[in-house]
């Protein structure tokens, strides 16, 4: 399981640079073809091993390989199913998520949107046994470096999921409420201590408030009623049904961007060598960042 992982690390990962866009192509088209026995081999380990270091073995080498393997061997396969079933597992978990957090990144149309709400709406509810939502800062101040990886690992699920799919979840109340649960993640872990984990979710904010209001001042015409949310007023445009939709999560983001606003670039007034009384910019290029996507939601 290694050597297989440090094989597609070192052919997708590492190799940029030492090797031309063709080669990596054709080392690319050939693995492909093989990887039938390589997913073979991946999931019949999960299901006969009892062997922890081996079943974590082979959760990092499908980690390596599945950003870009055939899409049929995640969604055509019990792929899926066997990573949900090892979530609930504490000593499996992040790895496992870290899987999960490749799929959610990939787009392919609406052809697997039936797959992705699947695995989405079993996710939400295994996450709510492991974590309910409304623990999350605390459990990350007090929780070990595997814990807070967990919620590190959390926040780049749901961003990456939301990302790129969360319009299919709009589409029926019962997968709008698994979203808003998820939105409700999303906002609890904004509130974790950590710069870093703050960064990735404010970039996910930032998108999502832009999408959605960015249509704001452009004139849309009413749409028709096959093509309402259902449950939402029907009485305005697709934007402003959206809206209404996140009218409680934007609320409780309105609140996290005045608790978290990071402090604006301060100007000091001195003295120069001269003696002309001058503004001296003090300048913290990252929090500084922090402060103008902030300022901007």
């Amino acid at each position: 399981m290694a050597i297989l992982k440090l094989l597609s690390e070192e052919i997708f990962d590492f190799s940029r640079g030492e090797m031309t866009q063709q080669k990596i192509k054709e080392l690319k088209s050939s693995l492909n073809s093989e990887f039938r026995l390589i997913h073979e081999l991946c999931l019949y380990v999960l299901s006969a091993t009892q062997s922890s270091e081996l079943i974590r073995a082979t959760l990092a080498t499908l980690h390596a390989f599945l950003s870009w393997i055939p899409v049929g061997f995640i969604f055509e396969s019990p792929l899926l199913e066997t990573l949900l079933k090892f979530f609930p597992m504490a000593a499996y978990r992040n790895l496992t998520l870290q899987c999960l957090t490749e799929v959610a990144a990939l787009q392919f149309g609406d052809f697997y949107n039936v797959q992705y709400v699947k695995m989405y709406t079993f996710f939400m509810l295994q996450l709510q046994a492991i974590l309910p939502p409304g623990t999350i800062p605390n459990a990350y101040a007090n929780g070990s470096n595997e814990e807070q990886a967990f919620i590190q690992n959390l926040a780049l699920f749901f961003t990456a999921f939301f990302k790129n799919h969360i319009r299919i979840l709009e589409a029926s109340a019962e997968n709008r409420a698994a979203l808003l649960v998820g939105l409700e993640y999303l906002i609890g872990i904004s509130y974790v201590d950590d710069t870093e984990v703050f960064k990735v979710c404010l970039d996910y904010w930032n998108v999502f408030v832009l999408e959605l209001f960015e249509a704001h001042n452009q004139m849309e015409p009413a749409i028709p009623a096959a093509q309402m949310i259902p449950g939402v007023d029907g009485t305005g445009t697709a934007v402003h049904q959206r809206r209404q939709l996140y009218a409680s999560p934007l609320s409780k983001l309105r609140m996290l961007m005045i608790c978290r606003m990071a402090k604006p670039e301060e100007v000091l007034i001195v003295e120069d060598e001269n003696g002309n009384i001058v503004r001296e910019t003090m300048k913290d290029n990252d929090v500084l960042v922090q402060y103008k996507v902030g300022n901007k939601l």
